[in-house]
């Protein structure tokens, strides 16, 4: 059964992922059809994210209240109703009323989700679960980026966010017939927090304030921040800066979500390995994470020197399954650190990360127009400041996060162990 709850899960990002990639995609034809500059179509990116943080902790939050399988339903089916709304779109403002309200409603799914997982996976295969999830953003924002492409080319870009919205429909019928909450027999999740003594307002406070938690939060903002930049301006960089034609763009954005995601799983298969034998989440999710972080930086500054195609796509595929890979390794740490309150934990980590997407695209857009005509040195730019933010928060990650000291002092003997 867990499995299959892995497949809902893992469709339910999928198309969580394409929603929010059609804007990406139909780049160019909207700012055309609205006479848009850079920065207005960064302000169009960032307005996702307006609400996208708030709700994600908010949300996320009252799974602990009222279940995860409730709030997933009811988040995927908000967005078949806010997407029918792309039909009534006739401008700038009614672009960005769109795009704030279904960041609103696809703000909690991720950390709802990851806690869901909880309950159905032992902390030794969550990462690798967590990334079989995670992989479906991958495939929803790259992989069926040719059929995105295609569908905005054919039937136009409102019509594609139609289409989405009945695939949403019928995962939305599918998962209130078959998902269930947790296991009949088994909770992991039950038995982890069982260990620990129920936890007050002020040491949630100590938790949320701690270096390990704030740490995992900067490196997730980096993460994010390239994520947001892919969402927003991967398209328009394909085109503009690289010379693809709108097909190869579409092609090379599919084999980038591929390669990425295969990377991402091979990454998190790695980590849970490591976990399995050492039981100590510094070497098995910092190392692994920080590092690749680190390393995602690095090969970005070289894309600005060179700028051939198929080296550009081996650098893209690269830094994007290790930044991915961050996504998937974060949440065990945030969850060791609460787990009475894992969908709180991972909403709150998950809204400060998002608040890249809020600034993210607006700098992005502000960096690639403050070079004029020359769109290509822009983004040049624009990729060394997301390339020295993962280098610096990656860093500050992998030197200074130690949560299985901090989960012992702060809360609760982690798994069994007492760590100081």
């Amino acid at each position: 059964m867990r499995w299959m709850i892995l497949v809902f899960l893992f469709f339910g990002t999928l198309l969580n992922f394409a929603d929010k990639s059609v804007a990406g995609y139909a780049a160019v034809p909207i700012i055309n059809e609205f006479n848009l500059s850079y920065t207005q179509w960064g302000l169009v990116g960032s307005s996702f994210f307006w609400l996208f943080a708030v709700s994600g902790v908010f949300g996320s939050a009252l799974s602990d209240r009222f279940g995860t399988k409730k709030v997933l339903a009811i988040l995927v089916l908000s967005w078949v109703f806010i997407q029918s709304g792309a039909f009534a779109v006739k401008g700038l403002t009614g672009l960005i009323l769109m795009r704030v309200l279904l960041g609103a409603f696809e703000g909690p799914y991720f950390a709802t989700a990851a806690n869901h997982i909880t309950k159905w996976f032992p902390p030794e295969r969550r990462s690798f679960a967590i990334a079989i999830m995670n992989s479906g953003g991958t495939v929803g924002a790259l992989v069926i980026a040719p059929l995105l492409v295609a569908g905005i080319e054919g039937i136009g870009w409102r019509e594609t966010y139609g289409s989405l919205g009945l695939l949403g429909v019928i995962w939305f019928i599918l998962w209130i017939w078959k998902g269930k909450e947790k296991p009949e027999h088994e909770n992991f999740a039950r038995v982890e927090t069982q260990s620990a003594p129920k936890i007050k307002g002020p040491e949630i406070y100590r938790v949320l304030l701690s270096r390990s938690f704030i740490l995992v939060c900067l490196a997730v903002f980096a993460s994010y921040w390239f994520l947001a930049w892919i969402q927003t301006f991967l398209p328009a960089y394909f085109v503009k800066s690289i010379h693809l034609s709108p097909k190869e763009m579409g092609n090379y954005a599919s084999i980038l979500g591929i390669v990425s995601a295969t990377g991402t799983l091979l990454i998190a298969w790695f980590s849970d390995r490591l976990y399995k034998k050492s039981q100590n989440l510094r070497r098995s999710r910092v190392f692994v994470g920080g590092g690749g972080v680190i390393l995602a930086g690095f090969l970005f500054y070289s894309i600005t020197i060179i700028h051939h195609p198929i080296y550009v796509l081996v650098v893209m595929c690269v830094g994007k399954s290790m930044t991915s890979a961050m996504f998937v390794l974060w949440p065990p740490i945030a969850t060791s650190l609460l787990p009475q309150r894992g969908g709180l934990i991972l909403g709150v980590g998950s809204g400060f990360a998002q608040l890249a997407g809020i600034i993210g695209p607006i700098v992005t857009g502000a960096i690639v127009e403050s070079s004029g005509s020359n769109v290509g040195l822009g983004f040049d730019h624009a990729i060394l400041f997301v390339g020295t933010l993962l280098v610096l928060f990656g860093a500050l990650f992998l030197l200074f996060c130690k949560p299985d000291k901090q989960a012992g002092t702060l809360v609760y003997p982690l798994e069994g162990k007492t760590v100081s």
